[in-house]
């Protein structure tokens, strides 16, 4: 038995699945159908009346064929039925031509088009209808009628066994319309790439998994997957290895459902799952296992790859839409890798919400940076033995004129998702030359820091770029400090290197940021030119008790000639720690919070912040912050 399903399977793989055509695409061709319907009534009655026939008669027989196109015209009906009915009137006109005729066989062939364009539906009933009618008709109209559908002997005194023939030869004439109706299937619904549903098709399951779930009060749950960091595999192992990996992850999402649950591809590493009556329990023990499963390790390409995957979760409700089930979905996928990626959020209302308040603060952003408002604050760096001002590190701030003061841990990430840090970045970049500028005239060895985006490290142009506003405030360069985040130089080492090396050919110095949260490693340290080590907050908080893993870093950047500067400082317990461990420098509240450039310059002028006296107009130090 299992033999024979198998043996049917193979079969019916050629078969299109007649899967109902978008709304638009199936309206653009009914409409193109039924015009047709139409223009076969005068046509018919022309070569009725030509042929012989009464008028009264003609108009009789064409009574069938009005009352489909009719029917075929109304919006109201439902579509199978609309299909239907215009099905019955074409294979009806088929019919009274080969009447009036008086049998020609010539006249015959106009079944074959009728059933070749009934395909243009691309569903099995109006095919099936044009079929069975073609038959019927030969078969019953033969015995009752013969000489009004067959011209020869043979036919008229066997009516059936013809109608059979003609069927089969309307039906093996129908292959290529069927081949070809496969092939518009599997363009239009299917992924080339993974064979998995594609979003127009996913869209549509899910218009009628919706309105199924409205009419019989069953839940419905939509999972939005999106691969972790797919891009780099793409980057390291080229597209075929991506395409490899995609093909893999799409076959273990499709063995993790349940055959009526849809499992679809929407482009790129996105995919999509229609869950059909889950409890909310249920879709989210299917979303980790989906995540369990995404995480086993995949070979592609002869490399070992562990992929993890973000999924967001949303239930269906009376006033969700396709579309809105979608986007409630992809919100909260969003949400979960925001927050850490490799697991699974459920939307709620205060997500969409949420997306709301991005997308306006996105707009003001916009039209803060066209307007130059984005602004910068310096907070101090100082010696540790004298507590003496070194540099600065400036910051972006931005001031909603509603809203108020913004923090860069929500705008900075607005502004690297939309590309708009390349603009602020330039920006802070020239304030922090004429913060250099003013304080130079206080004391010419004193430097200023500014932050790199990871996106900026991907301008070919940022050199070029930053050697230009140097030279138009007139600043040394060995006086300001670009500083990048571990992670950063982590994503795309062969990239940030190059950058880097290019940045330090213009004369500036090189600070690797939040040193020992990511992946340290002593290698990119001594590969990359770096001049400065800054060790992050999360250390220095460990102390003064929790000292190693400060005391190792300091070490670290001394065997490397690096400049150390630990962050976060406020406490006098932290300082003493630190000078005996080493450290040469430091910023934090213990000194001084991040103020505006003026309040700064005020400072040291009035001296409430120590610079050298003896460094005033003394040369800029080549390893020194």
């Amino acid at each position: 038995m299992a033999s024979v399903q198998k043996s049917g399977t193979r079969r019916a793989a050629w078969l299109p699945s007649g899967r109902a055509l978008p709304a638009r695409v199936w309206d653009a061709r009914h409409r193109g159908i039924v015009l047709l319907l139409w223009a076969h009534v005068p046509f018919l009655f022309a070569f009725g009346v030509l042929t012989h026939h009464p008028a009264w008669h003609v108009l009789v027989d064409l009574q069938p064929v009005i009352l489909a196109a009719t029917a075929a015209s109304l919006a109201a009906l439902p579509r199978g039925l609309r299909a239907g009915v215009a099905t019955f009137g074409l294979v009806a006109c088929s019919a009274i031509l080969v009447h009036f005729s008086g049998g020609v066989i010539e006249m015959h062939f106009h079944f074959f088009v009728v059933v070749g364009l009934i395909t243009l539906y691309q569903d099995w009933i109006p095919f099936s209808v044009a079929i069975g009618f073609t038959v019927l008709e030969h078969g019953v109209v033969g015995v009752l009628a013969p000489t009004s559908v067959y011209n020869h002997h043979a036919a008229q005194s066997n009516p059936w066994l013809w109608a059979l023939i003609h069927g089969a030869f309307v039906l093996a004439a129908s292959v290529p319309h069927i081949l070809a109706w496969r092939q518009n299937e599997d363009q239009a619904w299917r992924d080339p790439l993974t064979r998995l549903s594609n979003r127009t098709l996913l869209s549509d399951r899910l218009g009628r998994a919706l309105a199924q779930a409205e009419r019989r009060d069953t839940p419905l749950a939509v999972l939005f997957i999106d691969l972790d960091h797919f891009k780099q595999v793409n980057d390291t192992l080229g597209h075929p290895a991506g395409d490899e990996l995609l093909v893999a992850c799409s076959a273990r999402l499709s063995a993790c459902v349940r055959d009526d649950d849809v499992v679809g591809r929407l482009g790129g590493d996105e995919f999509a799952v229609i869950l059909v009556g889950p409890s909310a329990d249920a879709a989210e023990e299917i979303a980790q296992r989906l995540i369990d499963v995404i995480a086993q390790p995949t070979v592609v390409s002869g490399h070992e790859i562990v992929m993890t995957a973000s999924i967001g979760i949303a239930y269906a409700s009376a006033q969700r839409t396709a579309e809105e089930l979608l986007r409630n979905a992809d919100l909260a996928m969003y949400v979960a890798k925001s927050s850490g990626r490799a697991h699974y959020e459920v939307f709620d209302d205060a997500m969409h919400e949420r997306a709301i308040d991005r997308l306006e603060l996105e707009a003001d952003l916009r039209q803060a940076v066209a307007a130059d408002e984005i602004t910068v604050q310096c907070q101090p760096i100082v010696e540790l033995s004298t507590g003496c001002v070194t540099g600065g590190e400036v910051l972006a701030r931005w001031t909603h004129p509603e809203r108020g003061a913004v923090p860069p841990m929500v705008f900075i990430p607005i502004a690297e998702r939309t590309g708009l840090i390349c603009a602020i970045g330039t920006r802070v970049f020239a304030l922090a030359c004429e913060v250099a500028q003013r304080i130079g005239v206080i004391d010419p060895s004193l430097t200023v820091t500014v932050n790199l985006s990871p996106v900026q490290l991907n301008d070919e142009d940022l050199p070029t770029i930053f050697a230009g506003i140097l030279a138009e405030y007139g600043v040394d360069p060995r006086r300001i400090v670009l500083e990048v985040t571990e992670t950063v130089l982590m994503q795309d080492l062969a990239v940030a290197a190059h950058r880097l090396a290019e940045l330090k050919k213009i004369g500036v110095r090189i600070a690797v940021d939040d040193f020992g949260v990511g992946h340290s490693s002593l290698s990119y340290l001594r590969n990359l030119p770096v001049d400065v080590l800054k060790i992050d907050k999360s250390f220095v908080d460990d102390l003064p008790s929790g000292g190693d893993l400060a005391r190792m870093m300091i070490q670290l950047g001394r065997m490397l000639g690096l400049d150390v500067v630990a962050e976060g400082v406020e406490s006098a317990a932290q300082r003493e720690a630190l000078q005996l461990l080493g450290c040469p420098r430091a910023q934090g509240y213990l000194y001084a919070r991040p103020m505006d450039c003026d309040a700064l310059v005020d400072e040291l002028v009035a001296g409430r912040l120590a610079v050298h006296p003896n460094q005033v107009g003394a040369r800029v130090p080549t390893t020194s912050p």
